[in-house]
Parts: C-alpha cells; sequence; structure tokens
C-alpha cells in the first residue's frame, strides 16, 4: 500500500503541475510568443527533448515546474518575445495556469459528485451550511453524527461541480487569509497548512478509500494550488499579474530590473517558507 500511495502522490502532484504549466505553455504558443524551455521539476535536468523549438525538461527535484518565455527575464528586441507582447497576451499568459487549475477542479468534482462523494467542507461556515441544508445529520445533543454523500444525474453535477469549484475557492482563500494571525498566534506552522510531506501523508491516508476519493483530492489541491499562485506575491503568477495591472492602470511599465529583483526576493522568501513547513510536517509525522 505504502508503494501505491507513492506512486498515488507523484501522479496527483505532478499532474497538476503539469496542468498548471500546460496552462502557460498553451496561451504563450496561441499569442506567439516564443517558448524556450517547458520544465517539469527544479534543479538539474535530468533528461531533454527538443521539439518544435522548445526544450522539454524534467529536472532533478520533482516539485515545480515552469515555462520558460524568450524576454521573459531578460530583455530581448524580438518581437516573439514575452517582454515584447501586447499587455493583454501578458496578462492571459499569466492567468492560464491559474485558468487550467480551477477547469482541472471543475471536471474532477462534477466526476466526483456525478458518482457520488460526501462534500469538501473547509471553514465553519462550510461545516454550518452543511447542517442547516441537511448534509450533515446532528443528534440532539448538536454531535455531528453522519457526513451524507452527495450524488447527482450528470446533467445537474455539471453546475455543481462548477458551483463548488468557487464555493472551495473560496473557503480556501478565507483560510490562507487567516494563516498570518495563526502563526503569530501558534508561533508556528499552523496545523491545518501542509507542504509536499504533509500532502504525501495525505494521500497515503486517502489511497485505500479508493479512485473517487483520490480524485476529490486532486481537486482540493488543484483549487488550493489556483489560489495560492493568485496571491500577490512576487514569484507568483498574482505578484507577476499586480506589475501588470500596474501597467494596464498607469500606462507605464515598472523596470524590468527592479521587478526582477523582487520576483528573486519573492522565490527565496517561498522557497524558504516551503522548507519550514515540510520541517513542520516531518515533525508532525515523527511525533505521529
Amino acid at each position: 500500500m505504502i508503494i501505491l500511495s507513492i506512486l498515488a502522490f507523484i501522479l496527483i502532484f505532478s499532474t497538476l503541475i503539469l496542468v498548471h504549466e500546460w496552462g502557460h505553455f498553451t496561451a504563450a504558443i496561441r499569442t506567439g510568443v516564443k517558448v524556450e524551455e517547458f520544465g517539469l521539476g527544479l534543479g538539474h535536468t535530468l533528461l531533454k527533448k527538443h521539439h518544435n523549438g522548445v526544450d522539454f525538461t524534467l529536472n532533478a527535484i520533482p516539485f515545480g515546474g515552469f515555462v520558460r518565455m524568450l524576454g521573459e527575464e531578460e530583455s530581448s528586441n524580438d518581437p516573439r518575445s514575452f517582454e515584447q507582447a501586447a499587455l493583454w497576451k501578458r496578462m492571459l499568459i499569466t492567468v492560464a495556469g491559474v485558468i487550467m487549475n480551477w477547469l482541472f477542479a471543475i471536471i474532477a468534482l462534477i466526476i466526483v459528485f456525478w458518482a457520488g462523494s460526501t462534500p469538501i467542507l473547509i471553514t465553519q461556515s462550510d461545516f454550518q451550511s452543511a447542517i442547516d441544508t441537511g448534509i450533515i445529520t446532528v443528534d440532539d445533543t448538536q454531535t455531528i453524527t453522519a457526513v451524507n454523500e452527495i450524488q447527482k444525474p450528470l446533467l445537474e453535477a455539471i453546475p455543481y461541480g462548477i458551483t463548488e469549484t468557487f464555493r472551495i475557492s473560496g473557503a480556501v482563500l478565507q483560510k490562507v487569509a487567516e494563516i498570518p494571525g495563526d502563526v503569530m498566534r501558534q508561533g508556528g506552522v499552523p496545523e491545518g497548512l501542509a507542504g509536499p510531506v504533509g500532502i504525501a501523508q495525505i494521500t497515503h491516508q486517502v489511497t485505500p478509500e479508493g479512485l473517487i476519493p483520490l480524485l476529490k483530492l486532486a481537486a482540493l489541491l488543484s483549487i488550493s494550488l489556483a489560489v495560492m499562485n493568485l496571491l500577490p506575491i512576487p514569484a507568483l503568477d498574482g505578484g507577476r499579474l499586480l506589475f501588470q495591472l500596474f501597467e494596464l492602470i498607469t500606462g507605464q511599465r515598472p523596470p524590468a530590473h527592479y521587478e526582477n529583483y523582487l520576483h528573486y526576493a519573492g522565490f527565496v522568501l517561498l522557497m524558504s517558507l516551503l522548507l519550514l513547513v515540510t520541517w513542520s510536517d516531518i515533525a508532525r509525522l515523527i511525533a505521529g
């Protein structure tokens, strides 16, 4: 079962990264921007395939991915470069990864609730709404006794999957907004915040339950990836979008070197946070 859980974790994680980066890649190709490399993973290149002018690479660190475009991080006068592309094209390329993650989640949740599954409940208001609508059954002592399964015909599952995706997105954003306060109160990483190790542990717990629970987990992770990437933090899609919105409003483009410095700083900050969360996940795992 451990081997199966590891394979499930790798498949889910790789699929979500691939979906996200494929969004950036497709948007760039469709808008005429030159893509130099499509990378899955980070760090040292293990495998490389050159096709239609693009290097497709598999890299040593199996977390993350990237699409490297001409003129994205360096100055270029080439009309095919990201730097020379119209603002609307650059904005579309920036948000395309998030859009693909939401689309993946919608399709996954349509399948999940067509097959039948319990709902994804994140915030206290989610639980209260589920109680009010009868999804959660409560006894006379106000103790939760059962979470009822939701199963819908396909034509009903389609709009339900769409609305659930954006309801869950709002709930995830609410939990993300609570993280700084939780860190200050607890003096460490909040219990609900998990990195790759924590997600691997959750995957191991879910794997024995079958395909539909795994698909539901993948949908939740895809939504979380979309929401996190839209945060206005340099190095994330949301940080890049923030600079583009500044350009849209003011008509002036921020100095490229200034923007790049901020993205580098944001990357270091995110990697530091990832290490901290991973250490916390390992400590929790050891503590049982």
